[in-house]
């Protein structure tokens, strides 16, 4: 009788433990790339639309976690900070966004838009790199180059890499510092299409 109970006192207290386990879980945070507030006053080309994507991502950033840089090999894919949205739906949109509010331009969609508006450009590429370092350095690294309504180069492929420093450790702060390198590439991105 006494083992009997041992046991079930044995079962009762771990999965107490259990249940305090996951009870003190952090709940997940999640997080969005957003794109410039206000308009910027320019002016878009007269009648010229574009089309902004598709954007393929380098594969370690295919998942829904944040993912940071742990030495010049390694990266830690974060349990808890996770982003709302797919990041390549996320990450065209804002640049489309962004490239629209810089353009002054509503005619600025984001892929596959051409069902339904003829684009005079369409710019496309590969993201190479998106990550934060622990130090708190955000890189973007892109692939793109700018094309006309029927497909031909109007500007050639590059790489072109931008970097902003998170203001602190919190993960906050880190996709803040993201958020402004995809705001640095939105500004190229204009600036080749204008």
């Amino acid at each position: 009788m006494n083992r009997r109970r041992t046991a079930r006192l044995t079962a009762s207290v771990a999965l107490a433990l259990v249940i305090a386990a996951c009870a003190s879980s952090p709940a997940p945070r999640y997080f969005r790339l957003v794109a410039l507030a206000e308009p910027v006053a320019a002016a878009s080309p007269a009648g010229t639309a574009v089309i902004i994507g598709p954007f393929q991502l380098a594969e370690y950033l295919d998942r829904p976690q944040l993912v940071t840089r742990d030495g010049p090999n390694g990266v830690t894919v974060a349990d808890y900070e996770r982003w709302a949205e797919p990041l390549d739906a996320n990450f065209q949109a804002a640049v489309a966004a962004n490239v629209g509010r810089l353009l002054g331009s509503d005619q600025v969609l984001e892929f596959p838009a051409q069902t339904i508006l003829k684009g005079g450009r369409r710019v496309t590429g590969r993201v190479l790199q998106f990550d934060v370092d622990a130090a708190g350095l955000a890189v973007l690294e892109v692939q793109w180059g700018v094309l006309d309504g029927a497909s031909a180069v109007v500007r050639p492929g590059r790489v072109s890499r931008y970097e902003a420093r998170a203001s602190g450790p919190a993960a906050a702060a880190r996709v803040a510092a993201m958020n402004a390198t995809v705001t640095a590439f939105s500004a190229d991105v204009a600036a080749a299409v204008n």
